[in-house]
């Protein structure tokens, strides 16, 4: 049998047919140091796959343990995220004497420290336990919430604002990946709508905690002091317990049996893809690189987040309408509240339907469109209905927890998953560090040139994006059909280990256990 080297730690074997192409018809090959951190665990424990019941028991253990961990990580992050907005009305700019270009670089700081730190804290989510890394961040991410207390200029401000976003840079990648580990792709294509409810219902959090450190009265301790202290505390708490509690892998869980964390890897096999592996491979990072969908779902995460800038200043706008401070802490609640039941109907329609995640997210921009719309149109005099073209935005959080969720499960391979992730969010942080620019002051209060552009560049775009990626996932997968229907498509490969005599063994397993990408492992 013919061997051709393929890839590092990859071999591919050429069928008896003589046939030589690598996309297809190929067995493939590998030391074990390179397979799924699944094939260790499958090496020392033999399990049948579960029945459906047993499938049930460990997807609802599963459930109980992770989701409660990843929708309060998820609220918890959007409220410390929206410390900077609320702050706004509750004293900050008078007390760090900024000006409006001097706020509006506060929110797009935050970004670059993101950004920056985008690959690094990727590269440690490979590399260390997903659950303590996790742990560890939201700790820093506490802490330097609560560092803005003392500051009281523009600069000290600029410095925690930065780190801020260094911090937060590993929480979404590090629940994407949990999720991958655990669950099948359609209950994590349900899942994401669900979580992200909780987290865009933050601003009702925020808008209450908002009023309530209104009425505290400390003197030189303004209410927006109050309001950083309250949230950064919760942060590290919730920190602290996700340390011992959040599961690192399913092979690590210890609320599961040895043989139910097998199963757990065996229920959702039906993804194609391994649970997590701690070697870097570079042929993988190449590979995302030159995929088209990872720059197709990179650019919509850019042109989506171009509307994101709003969220730093949802309370200064619905304050210029003609509220009190007061009323618009309590008016900026309605847009939690749209977020959370726009998104729970997104999930419940995605746990009824199949294949319909492009339509949900297109039909989730028309809202995010009409909104530009009327705060282009309305008559400045008419600030209830200014007031609803914001709270209508708050949709467009849809196509967001859909399409980073869609992105994750379209890449296989650890590597290449990982590095599809973070481009997805460089291309969130770029989006996020233009937007608050579009807030100019020359252009108060109306902000019709800002309201164009994210018209245009966030809701007409990122909906062109979409259909873009329905066409080409759909030809694909149809090619892909095409080649297992001719039986061109391997389902196994084969692991080499070494004994104790330091002779090869080889032995046949699943794909999902060799840490393949989706152009190797055309089941996906």
């Amino acid at each position: 049998m013919a061997v051709e080297t393929h890839k590092p730690g990859f071999v591919a074997e050429t069928q008896a047919n003589g046939e030589s192409d690598n996309e297809f018809n190929t067995t493939p090959k590998l030391p074990d140091q390179f397979a799924d951190e699944s094939f260790k665990l499958f090496s020392k424990i033999q399990v049948t796959d579960p029945t459906p019941k047993e499938a049930i028991q460990i997807r609802n253990k599963c459930l109980w343990r992770i989701l409660p961990f990843l929708c309060i990580g998820y609220h918890l992050m959007y409220v410390d995220k929206q410390t900077l907005g609320s702050s706004a009305i509750l004293g900050i700019i008078q007390d760090a004497h900024l000006n409006s270009n001097q706020y509006n670089w506060l929110s797009s700081i935050f970004y670059f420290g993101y950004l920056l730190a985008e690959w690094p804290q990727n590269w440690a989510l490979q590399r260390f336990p997903v659950g303590k890394w996790l742990a560890g961040n939201l700790v820093v991410w506490g802490g330097v919430t609560l560092l803005h207390v003392p500051c009281n200029s523009f600069a000290s401000l600029f410095v925690v604002r930065f780190f801020l976003g260094v911090a937060e840079a590993s929480i979404v990648p590090a629940f994407l990946l949990s999720m991958s580990m655990f669950f099948t792709y359609g209950e994590q294509a349900v899942m994401m709508p669900v979580m992200w409810s909780i987290g865009n219902a933050s601003p009702i959090t925020s808008g209450l905690l908002s009023y309530g450190v209104l009425w505290i009265d400390t003197g030189s301790f303004s209410p927006w002091k109050w309001f950083m202290v309250i949230t950064g505390v919760l942060t590290v708490i919730f920190g602290v317990f996700v340390y011992p509690f959040f599961p690192d892998s399913p092979i690590h869980a210890d609320f599961l049996t040895h043989e139910e964390r097998a199963k757990a890897i065996l229920r959702i096999k039906e993804n194609h893809s391994g649970i997590e592996q701690k070697i870097f491979k570079r042929y993988q990072f190449i590979e995302a690189i030159r995929d088209p969908k990872t720059w197709l779902f990179f650019l919509h995460a850019w042109s989506q987040e171009m509307a994101n800038g709003v969220t730093n200043q949802y309370s200064l706008i619905i304050n210029s309408f003609g509220f009190t401070v007061l009323q618009t802490t309590l008016l900026g609640t309605v847009t939690g509240l749209v977020s959370f039941f726009s998104l729970i109907t997104a999930a419940i329609t995605l746990y009824h339907t199949k294949n319909c995640r492009a339509w949900i997210s297109l039909f989730a921009y028309i809202p995010g469109a009409l909104s530009s719309i009327l705060l282009l149109a309305l008559p400045w005099s008419n600030r209830w209905g200014l007031i609803a073209g914001i709270w209508i935005r708050s949709t467009v959080g849809i196509p967001y927890a859909i399409v980073m969720i869609w992105a994750a499960n379209a890449s296989a391979g650890h590597t290449k998953k990982t590095t599809v992730i973070a481009l997805y969010h460089i291309g969130y942080g770029l989006g996020n560090i233009i937007s608050p620019q579009l807030f100019r002051p020359e252009w108060k209060p109306r902000y019709r040139p800002t309201w164009i552009i994210l018209l245009v560049v966030a809701a007409i775009l990122p909906s062109i994006i979409i259909i873009a990626l329905r066409i080409y996932l759909s030809q694909e997968n149809k090619r892909r059909d095409k080649l297992a229907e001719a039986n061109r498509v391997a389902s196994n490969g084969v692991v080499e280990t070494v004994d104790s005599n330091g002779g090869k063994v080889a032995r046949t397993v699943d794909n999902s256990q060799l840490d393949l990408t989706d152009r190797e492992n055309l089941t996906l």
